[in-house]
């Protein structure tokens, strides 16, 4: 539309009449389309979902998907389309909007035409702002005119000398873009309707409950507690009957609710080149190896290397600084000059040749350390003494990798010998950061806290270039022959499994791996793919499936286990059953020596001697505990800070029996909420609450409504 210039200024009435023509313009283009879905509709009679008894139909499915795909290329012609993404993506997005459909219907909310007039016409969001002048100023009359026109697009291409086809192809690409863009906001403002409406319900907050949540939160004790673990008594020493699982079974079945689920045995065999294939990769490599060997000038190999890159299907990449490259990547283009090639360098997926196209200084320095993280455990003076030795070490010279191998208590780096890479600023917590890029090239700091626990650094490298490359990569491709070998073979198996041998012994009997899901639900896609799950849950028991699955190869399934509405079998809650059992029986053996405990502790007023009764046992401090379940080490051990509020400050708890431990607590001091504030701070307090009921409530309840609903994917059947 930039092209398109002296457009007539808009007559004073236009303002009058916008709302009907839109209106006008929406009915004939909404029926037409609406025609045209109906006219597909009763020739295809093709549904691919049904929720709670309302279809959406493979035209209208289709046509969003078509829309979407096309509109993703446009925007990025060279990225590759995940198709079985957005299809999903698509069928999820439609559903819900069914869903919102109805339940507004119930709530008797909907969009007015007038609502939708003024969304899209009257006050265009910054989003429908499309035509602006060269100082960057919306032309809204100009758009205003398109959209209740939107024959005049016509008119002004044709003036501008376009081809009348052209002229046809662009009037109806715009019509369409406006009923997407209504269709887009009568779907927005249902949405938002819905969200203020669940939103109003559940902002209704009680005064009773805005003066708990204001003690909880402004109430703090300081308390000393002993916990006994269950972990103090191994599985081996408690034991649990079948007749005990059996009638806990019996007693709280009704707790164990069966949704629909399905498991499945798979194999995969994936398309993977033979070593015949890579046999014939290592030869192409073997023989632009030759090729770059001969060469003796910079120029000959930059020159050689332009050719095999269109040959080979190379790519370059624009600047990257230190931290957005792989390190031996990186060391490699580092001792290259502007235009030298290197190679071959074997990686995990081909063999690589490399360029170095470009180096500049770069804008963002970055450098490269290693560390050693202590965590802070159950006593953070303890991990700071250890930590402090470990920087003694580090700094009197010993190898800091084998150090960092031997004490890190970061899994990842710790088997790298504590190397984290080059990072640049804003990459790393904000103690650390400041600490690596304070410290020299080879110098040890530390012990630096952070949230995670103490660390030693050693900075190893800096660096503030940024290189452009380009890259050759040599993969084994896998031949035609390679892949009908393994579609055969893939084929065969299933065939034998159709044919009544079992799962196991076919795979066994070709040296492959079985492998059986766990029950999964008709949300969960299993090897990333919704199809496979569809499948599951459209057959039966014993149906098999050869399937290409994308990232995986050719998958061979059998759904082994089938589960319907219900309650859950005792063979599929047993596990959980045994586990609870077992805690249960272990907190009773310990009740006897967590009574004595207290009644100690309460003879000395204090927990200082508990020591006497078992030298293991650890008195542990916790300041500023609230009666939020949330003790040092234990989660969710509610009738633990409890007795910390409840019991008097300077006196000893009973033993009380929490979810996995028994406690014994000493408060040592108390800040009670002050209740006087409170009555100035209410009003806040309760908006406060209101609007984070508000923020969950639309979510959580909507959530419900989609488990909740009937759904009925019908797209693999299309009978």
């Amino acid at each position: 539309m930039g092209a398109i210039t002296k457009i007539r200024q808009l007559s004073p009435y236009f303002l009058a009449t916008v709302g009907v023509l839109f209106i006008a313009f929406m009915v004939i283009q909404d029926s037409s389309c609406q025609g045209s879905r109906d006219a597909r509709r009763s020739a295809e009679q093709i549904v691919v979902a049904e929720i709670n008894g309302d279809e959406i139909s493979l035209a209208d499915f289709e046509t969003r998907v078509r829309d979407v795909i096309e509109n993703q290329r446009s925007q990025n012609p060279g990225q590759e389309i995940d198709d079985e993404q957005v299809r999903q993506q698509i069928f999820d997005e439609m559903i819900n909007e069914v869903l919102r459909s109805q339940e507004a219907t119930k709530m008797g909310l909907h969009v007015s035409k007038q609502e939708l007039i003024d969304a899209m016409v009257l006050n265009p969001s910054e989003q429908l702002q499309f035509f602006k002048d060269s100082t960057g100023k919306f032309r809204k009359a100009f758009y205003q005119d398109l959209v209740t026109n939107p024959d005049k697009i016509g008119e002004l291409y044709a003036q501008q000398g376009m081809p009348a086809e052209d002229v046809a192809r662009e009037v109806a690409n715009w019509k369409k873009m406006l009923i997407q863009i209504a269709d887009g906001l009568r779907t927005q403002k249902l949405e938002e309707a819905l969200k203020a409406a669940i939103g109003a319900c559940a902002s209704n907050i009680s005064p009773t409950h805005v003066e708990l949540d204001y003690k909880l939160n402004n109430s703090t004790t300081d308390v000393q507690f002993v916990a006994l673990d269950i972990n103090r008594i191994s599985d081996d020493a408690v034991k649990v009957s079948d007749e005990e699982i059996q009638k806990y079974y019996d007693l709280n079945k009704q707790y164990y609710e069966q949704k629909p689920a399905r498991k499945i045995k798979y194999a995969i065999f994936p398309q993977l080149a033979s070593a015949k294939d890579t046999a014939n990769a290592t030869k192409r490599s073997a023989r632009l190896q030759t090729a770059f060997s001969a060469l003796v000038t910079v120029e000959q190999k930059d020159s050689v290397f332009n050719v095999e890159m269109n040959a080979l299907n190379g790519e370059s990449f624009d600047f990257k600084s230190a931290n957005d490259l792989d390190p031996s990547t990186l060391t490699i283009l580092q001792s290259l000059t502007p235009k030298d090639v290197f190679g071959p360098l074997n990686v995990g997926d081909g063999i690589v040749y490399l360029r170095l196209d470009e180096r500049r200084e770069g804008v963002n320095p970055t450098v490269r350390s290693s560390h050693i993280l202590i965590n802070f455990g159950t006593n953070k003076d303890s991990a700071k003494a250890v930590a402090n030795k470990v920087m003694g070490r580090a700094k009197k010279g010993e190898d800091f990798g084998a150090l960092a191998t031997e004490f890190s208590k970061d899994p990842g780096s710790a088997a790298q010998g504590g190397d984290l890479g080059y990072f640049g600023k804003g990459r790393m917590v904000k103690e650390f950061e400041e600490a690596a890029f304070a410290a020299s090239i080879g110098e040890v700091v530390g012990p630096v806290e952070s949230q995670f626990g103490y660390h030693i650094i050693k900075v190893t490298d800096r660096q503030n270039v940024e290189l452009k490359y380009s890259e050759i990569k040599i993969k084994p491709s896998i031949s035609s022959g390679t892949k009908q070998q393994i579609i055969a073979k893939a084929a065969q198996t299933a065939k034998q499994i159709e044919d009544g041998s079992p799962f196991d012994s076919v795979l066994a009997s070709l040296k492959m791996k079985s492998t059986e899901s766990p029950f999964f639900n008709n949300q969960t896609p299993v090897l990333s793919s919704r199809e496979l799950m569809s499948w599951a849950f459209e057959n039966e028991k014993g149906a098999v499936l050869r399937k290409d699955v994308k990232n995986y190869g050719i998958v061979v399934a059998q759904i082994s286990e089938t589960r319907e509405v219900g309650i859950k079998q005792l063979e599929d809650v047993k596990d959980q059953i045994t586990s609870k059992l077992m805690k249960a029986k272990k907190l009773d053996a310990l009740k006897g020596m967590a009574e004595s405990i207290a009644a100690s502790a309460q003879s000395a007023g204090s927990l200082l001697g508990v020591s006497s009764v078992d030298t293991t046992l650890e008195v542990k401090t916790m300041t500023q505990c609230r009666n939020n379940g949330q003790l040092q080490g234990y989660g969710g051990e509610y009738v633990a800070t409890q007795a910390a509020f409840s019991t008097p400050v300077g006196s000893v708890s009973k033993a009380v029996r929490g979810e996995r431990a028994w406690f014994v607590v000493a408060p040592q001091s108390r800040v009670e909420a002050d209740m006087n504030a409170f009555k100035n701070d209410k009003l806040a307090a309760t908006q406060n609450l209101a609007a984070q009921a508000r923020g969950n409530a639309y979510y959580s309840w909507f959530q419900k409504v989609r488990e909740n609903a009937d759904v009925v994917d019908k797209r693999n059947n299309r009978d």
